[in-house]
């Protein structure tokens, strides 16, 4: 909980800027709100690149595939990233980019997942007579 604090406080002091800097340079506050950003991924690449490490150790005493993981991690990163471009143009008041960002989005998930949902298929196909 301790890890979540500085970045609640510092989220609303950035906040805060954006407000004053919204009325008078509003690309201003799009550019400070992706800075921050940036900077939050970058202070948690180390704790989540540990818990990438220790998911993929259970899959592997699981015995569940390398393969499926990784579609699993893919599509997590892809979900992250377009949730946060989206966001980042509804903010600039693009509306449509975002909407456009959400559907590219969704087809590279689906693309991602493709070799699960074969898989999937396959095995129905064997189990018929």
């Amino acid at each position: 909980m301790s890890e979540i604090i500085p970045v609640v406080l510092t989220a609303l002091i950035v906040a805060f800027i954006q407000v004053n800097l919204r009325s008078q340079y509003p690309e201003y506050a799009t550019i400070v709100a992706i800075l921050f950003t940036a900077i939050i991924l970058l202070r948690v690449l180390g704790p989540m690149r540990d818990m990438i490490h220790v998911f993929y150790e259970m899959g592997q005493a699981a015995g569940v595939s390398g393969r499926y993981f990784d579609v699993l991690l893919r599509t997590m990163a892809v979900a992250y990233i377009t949730a946060f471009g989206s966001q980042i143009c509804k903010d600039a008041g693009e509306k449509s980019l975002a909407i456009t960002v959400e559907f590219s989005g969704k087809l590279v998930v689906m693309i991602i997942a493709l070799p699960i949902i074969l898989g999937v298929v396959e095995a129905l196909v064997n189990l018929l007579p």
